[in-house]
């Protein structure tokens, strides 16, 4: 059994992502956000409220 970890979404791609083992991270609202790659990053920091509720 794998053991339970925080995870979160990252909201370009929409992987699931580790909080804990994530590379890349973006603040934003006094949210963080989690992303598999950087270009997922790179894309969120152009222009974040295309991806914020």
């Amino acid at each position: 059994m794998r053991p339970v970890t925080n995870t979160d979404y990252d909201v370009v791609c929409h992987m699931e992502v580790d909080e804990e083992q994530a590379l890349w991270t973006s603040e934003h609202k006094g949210r963080t956000f989690y992303f598999c790659h950087p270009a997922c990053k790179e894309i969120f920091d152009r222009d974040p409220e295309l991806f914020v509720e």
